[in-house]
């Protein structure tokens, strides 16, 4: 009987992985989720920026995108717009009537080939930037010309082509006479960052481990060397080396506990620690997300993200593995974060099982006679379903309890 219990309550716990799976999904990351297919894993996009005294070249690192990704904000934008406006000093713009017919025309093909690229067109922008690289192999501006095309190669899937473009970025601006100029210095570093991230893409994650440790050394903004760090730890965790993915999460954390980045950190770090056997070393990294007063940086709805990932991923590896009293509290936790009833319902009905399972019916009876007096209107059928299985629940829990008294009775000495 008692293993038939086990059997019954473990099974009813499985069920509710799914229905929370779905109830997090109902609110959408401001990032992307770590643990990808190899070419959407590396999450950030902005051109790798060199350190400044101006306040200003402390911008917050922008939203994550795909290798590749076309600027949107940040540091990428502004980079794209000074060097693309020198670019039409020296080409000369179209309605400048000094400008020659052939310069003109050249212009005139970079920006519609950047249209395209903005709209994500990438058949149509290839060709066009392919074109005015050929044509104009003295331009000021072809080192970023090189690197748009090869984030626009990257963003197309191909990856093989991003790497020419990139490396070619690398040749011109080391060559340059000018390279000593900012903004030939902060293409060149942005070339680097972009192979990286490719190799990443690839799937040659120790080649982009390196990479990325390598670039820790260059002069750059506290936003680009968070995302290094950050994107060196997940590299070396895909390569199989996770004691060293570790050190460069504690790193991260330590030398950048305010970058927006933090929380996203220290949830890939708990992961590690859980798969590892740390299990209060993962414990300790959650509560931290939970007690930690919220990084200047993150918004909101991106650290009650987190929060919400690293306690729902971890509570359920406890509660898999038969860790309850870890598994509970973390789902005490979770539980404070929202009233709706898609976020609710779920960990209230998990939150029952677990103490059951803990013999602590009293808590048991709390989370299920909440459940099963809710309403259930305008849910999808998983969850409107939960308040039918909480009233189950609790008339199995009469019987949990009078056998529990049974066989107490039975002991010796009772």
């Amino acid at each position: 009987m008692k293993q038939s219990k086990r059997w019954w309550a473990r099974a009813a716990g499985f069920w509710f992985f799914g229905i929370l799976a779905v109830s997090a999904a109902d609110v959408p990351p401001a990032v992307p989720a770590p643990g990808a297919t190899p070419a959407t894993v590396v999450m950030n996009a902005e051109p790798i920026t060199a350190s400044a005294p101006d306040a200003a070249a402390q911008a917050a690192v922008p939203p994550a995108a795909a290798p590749g990704a076309a600027p949107s904000s940040g540091p990428e934008k502004a980079l794209a717009t000074m060097v693309v406006d020198s670019a039409e000093t020296a080409g000369g713009k179209v309605d400048n009537p000094r400008a020659t017919p052939k310069a003109a025309e050249a212009l005139a093909k970079l920006k519609l080939a950047r249209s395209f690229r903005r709209n994500l067109e990438w058949g149509q922008a290839i060709p066009l930037y392919e074109a005015y690289i050929l044509e104009n192999p003295n331009s000021p501006d072809l080192p970023l010309t090189l690197l748009e095309l090869g984030r626009t190669y990257a963003q197309a899937g191909a990856y093989e082509a991003a790497l020419s473009r990139f490396y070619s970025v690398l040749d011109l601006t080391v060559n340059q006479e000018n390279a000593g100029l900012t903004p030939g210095r902060e293409v060149a570093f942005s070339a680097q960052y972009e192979i990286a991230r490719t190799q990443l893409a690839l799937g040659r994650y120790a080649q982009a481990a390196r990479l990325f440790l390598g670039m820790r050394r260059l002069p750059l903004i506290d936003g680009d060397r968070a995302s290094i760090f950050l994107s060196g730890a997940r590299a070396l965790n895909l390569a199989g080396d996770k004691p060293g993915a570790v050190e460069e999460y504690q790193a991260l954390l330590q030398s950048f506990s305010d970058s927006p980045l933090a929380p996203e950190g220290r949830f890939e770090l708990a992961v590690i620690y859980a798969e590892l056997g740390r299990r209060d070393d993962a414990l300790r990294e959650v509560m931290a997300l939970f007690e930690r007063q919220k990084n200047p940086g993150s918004s909101d709805e991106t650290w009650v993200y987190w929060q919400r990932r690293a306690g729902n991923q971890l509570a359920n590896m406890f509660y898999t593995a038969g860790d309850l009293p870890e598994a509970a509290e973390l789902y005490g936790k979770l539980l404070q974060l929202s009233g709706d009833a898609r976020w609710r319902w779920p960990l209230l009905y998990q939150v029952g099982l677990v103490a059951e399972q803990m013999k602590d019916f009293a808590k048991a009876k709390i989370s299920y006679t909440e459940l099963a007096a809710a309403k259930a209107e305008g849910l999808s059928a998983e969850v409107a379903e939960l308040p039918k299985l909480a009233q189950w629940r609790l008339e199995h829990l009469k019987w949990a309890e009078r056998m529990d008294a049974e066989l107490n009775s039975l002991k010796p000495g009772a």
